[in-house]
């Protein structure tokens, strides 16, 4: 282990932090893209948001191992103990707070781009369904009388 783990936890946390923002600003731009429909700009940021996810999954696993290599869990009252033990600086204390604010927001945003993908798909869906359905109108369920066509159903629905 190092000589100094307070140092090295610093290191580390301020890269998450930065690479956090960093994710932050991206989710942000995927966000306007989604909003405005930009399907190039969206196709920029999923390269870059998968470049990025892999960075900061491997800082994360770097903090894990130096957390657990001390004998601490990773969890909030393991971190809160290794920072003791560690005698990290209280501007570490500090970064890791706010990169877990931060982490947090992220997430938030990450949440809301979904959702705003999902939207998109399902109105693709039925635009597509609809463009389907007119371009070929003998593959419908109803006939143009309001009736059940005969090539929609092969048997009676009373029959079932």
């Amino acid at each position: 282990m190092d000589q100094n783990p307070g140092a090295t936890f610093a290191g580390l946390i301020e890269a998450e932090y930065s690479g956090f923002q960093e994710f932050h600003h991206l989710l942000k731009q995927e966000q306007g893209a989604l909003i405005k429909g930009d399907v190039d700009l969206l196709l920029q940021l999923s390269a870059s948001k998968s470049d990025l996810i892999e960075k900061l999954t491997g800082l994360s696993t770097q903090r894990i191992r130096l957390i657990t290599a001390a004998g601490y869990e990773n969890n909030a009252s393991g971190i809160s103990a290794y920072l003791d033990a560690a005698k990290v600086q209280t501007a570490t204390r500090d970064r890791w707070n706010k990169l877990l604010d931060l982490a947090r927001e992220v997430d938030q945003i990450n949440r809301s781009n979904g959702i705003l993908i999902d939207t998109r798909l399902r109105h693709n869906q039925q635009t597509l369904s609809v463009l389907q359905s007119a371009a070929n109108p003998s593959a419908s369920l109803y006939g143009p009388n309001g009736q059940i066509s005969g090539a929609a159903s092969g048997r009676r629905l009373d029959k079932a």
